[in-house]
């Protein structure tokens, strides 16, 4: 599979979503039932960059547009080095999430952005 590029580690804060695998209804009386509507419970991960080298960025871009094709095919992707993080280190099986990627020239040969990944 392929792997997301080795580039500059994203700065903090550092977010993780984990989506709700389940499904709750209110009933007429105000009682809410609920259930486990999926198996799992994927997560998202949001990396943000204040100041990507431009070489680092092109290389982001380029993975982007020319090899995963936005958010059509899967990477590995590894978790940053945390320390005391469980996670740390670990592989996921993730593609881009949330539509388009944004990013902002904010000095000469940085750029500041973010992007969303989700496991799959």
């Amino acid at each position: 599979m392929t792997q997301f590029p080795n580039i500059q580690q994203p700065g903090y804060p550092f977010s993780t979503k984990i989506k709700d695998p389940s499904l709750q209804s209110e009933m007429e009386n105000g009682l809410v039932i609920s259930r486990a509507k999926f198996t799992r419970a994927p997560q998202t991960f949001t990396l943000k960059w204040s100041a990507l080298p431009a070489a680092d960025y092109a290389t982001l871009r380029d993975f982007y547009r020319n090899t995963v094709f936005g958010g059509s095919l899967a990477f590995d992707w590894y978790y940053p080095t945390v320390p005391n993080d469980s996670y740390s280190g670990q592989v996921f099986s993730v593609r881009f999430v949330d539509g388009d990627i944004s990013f902002d020239l904010v000095a000469p040969g940085y750029y500041s952005g973010k992007i969303s990944i989700q496991e799959v």
